[in-house]
């Protein structure tokens, strides 16, 4: 059978990918300026004055966890594998973010304005009265998200190079720049009401390029003779045949496909930029829980699934394993030059936007916990007579600090395969935090000793996990069960030999109901 050829660079493409992008800093830029009127503490500036309503905590939430990845890795799992890389690549986004919303925005809210708490390390500290597992879920948190977070420049830089042909070094520059100065200036509200607008625009974007990808290709039907065509194993739900030890586990066997959906589920809950979303959120009523819901839904669910999955499996029935062959983006380009096959400029231009806003979206909302972890969950807590405007004025520069370190190690050294990178960092986040945030929100037995415990295992096996996969001395699906459930039995082992936490403090997380 005959491809298309892949997509070069032309100056209409780069020009109007250049005006879209350039669109969407402006705005964020613009929004920015107006949070900088919303703050006056250091207290606001770090979680405004919880008083987000449920449509913006909504769209924010889904585009914390729509990142580069799922706007573009994800899309490279399935042009590689086919049918069986959805298993990783997208079908659990139909349930997506929502055991997020299910299981701690209500409860996130609740004990941050209870215990007067302004991160998640903090709320942690503060619910088991310890210094030293705010610390240590403070310092562990930074390890995991700087992973995560140089997944999301490499999918926009990979974007950029397909429309543009340009260095990706200007484009990157001037986005982390302008995301800079919209953190800095405005604090948590400013990137709130930015990443609540990247989110409805990368949603709605993503609805309709999946559902163009489908019409083009003929439907399910038509992609399905066209992969194969190509090749048999493409339309296959399991390869057997691909190597057990090494990432490929997750689409070989069935401990990888029962692997996937809880790697889904545990890091849609314990992603901590996820559940920080909530901690500046007004207090809800029913009809307002519900909008929330919807909200996200509307996002991060059937859009995104749509585009996330299916358009890898266009884009090999578009141009074959070409992509493959393109140094150093490959399979991640799946995405884009599916988008310049299908809608022609017009709808890369909204691509390149959109895909910039999921990739500055989820690094914001890391960035901004970062910083927080040291000046709020480091600084403040070791000095608590450290002035206010010393702990901004650190946290700007701190902004700076982890902005540049996730584009620096992008530009010299980008993942091969970035869903495969940045799950390493959502296995050892979600199969940690599941339990030091959504178990601890309910469970009064939990003490600091069972999340500490929790927090170094879940780390150390990350790192050791990954190193496993990448050398095939390990499957990647083994590597989640052992970090899950490594993780699960030092947090409850540890929590019950600990010491509980003052009645006082129990008595305020858990009031006896009347």
């Amino acid at each position: 059978m005959e491809f298309l050829a892949v997509p070069t660079a032309t100056a209409a493409s780069g020009l109007w990918a250049a005006i879209g992008v350039a669109a969407m800093l402006l705005v964020t830029l613009w929004i920015g300026l107006m949070g900088r009127r919303r703050w006056g503490t250091f207290d606001e500036y770090m979680v405004g004055k919880r008083a987000m309503g449920p449509i913006t905590t909504g769209c924010a939430v889904a585009a914390a966890y729509l990142s580069g990845w799922a706007f573009c890795g994800s899309a490279g799992i399935s042009y590689m594998l086919g049918w069986s890389g959805m298993w990783f690549a997208g079908i659990w986004t139909l349930v997506g973010i929502m055991p997020c919303v299910w299981f701690t925005a209500l409860r996130t809210r609740e004990l941050s304005a209870k215990l007067g708490a302004t991160t998640l390390p903090e709320l942690l500290g503060r619910r088991f009265g310890s210094k030293a597992s705010q610390t240590i879920i403070s310092l562990v948190m930074l390890v995991y998200l700087l992973m995560y977070s140089i997944g999301q420049l490499k999918a926009a830089g990979g974007t950029w190079h397909v429309v543009t042909g340009w260095n990706p070094l200007a484009c990157l520059l001037v986005a982390v720049i302008v995301t800079w100065i919209y953190m800095t200036l405005g604090g948590y509200t400013a990137t709130q009401w930015s990443m609540a607008f990247q989110g409805a625009f990368l949603g709605a974007v993503g609805l309709v390029m999946g559902i163009m990808a489908l019409v083009y290709i003929g439907g399910p039907t038509g992609l399905n003779e066209n992969l194969a065509a190509q090749s048999p194993a493409l339309i296959k739900l399991m390869r057997p045949e691909l190597p057990q030890l090494g990432k490929t586990q997750l689409f070989a066997s069935w401990i990888g496909l029962l692997a996937c959906p809880m790697i889904f589920f545990t890091m849609a809950t314990g992603f901590p930029h996820n559940v920080s979303r909530f901690l500046g959120m007004r207090q809800l009523t029913k009809k307002d829980y519900a909008i929330l819901c919807l909200f996200v839904w509307l996002v991060a669910g059937i859009p995104i699934m749509i585009d996330c999955a299916w358009n890898g499996l266009v884009a090999r029935a578009i141009y074959g394993p070409a992509l493959m062959k393109i140094v150093p983006w490959k399979a991640d380009l799946a995405d884009p030059t599916m988008a310049w096959a299908v809608g022609g400029i017009p709808l890369l231009t909204f691509y390149t936007s959109a895909l910039f806003a999921a990739a500055l979206s989820t690094l914001s909302a890391m960035v901004f916990i970062m910083a927080g972890n040291v000046s709020r969950d480091l600084v403040k807590l070791w000095a608590p007579k450290t002035k206010d405007k010393t702990l901004i004025w650190l946290t700007r520069f701190l902004l700076a600090v982890f902005l540049f370190l996730p584009f620096y190690y992008t530009l010299h050294r980008p993942p091969a395969l970035l869903a495969i990178f940045m799950g390493f960092a959502a296995i050892g986040l979600g199969g940690t935090f599941i339990y030091v945030t959504a178990v601890s929100y309910y469970w009064k037995g939990a003490t600091s000793l069972g999340v500490i415990t929790a927090c170094i295992f879940g780390l150390v096996a990350t790192l050791w996990g990954a190193w496993g996969v990448m050398h095939k001395t390990l499957g990647m699906a083994n590597m989640f069960w052992i970090v899950f459930f490594g993780s699960g039995i030092c947090y409850f082992l540890g929590s019950f030999i600990g010491k509980k936490p003052a009645a006082d403090i129990i008595n305020k997380c858990f009031p006896k109901k009347r």
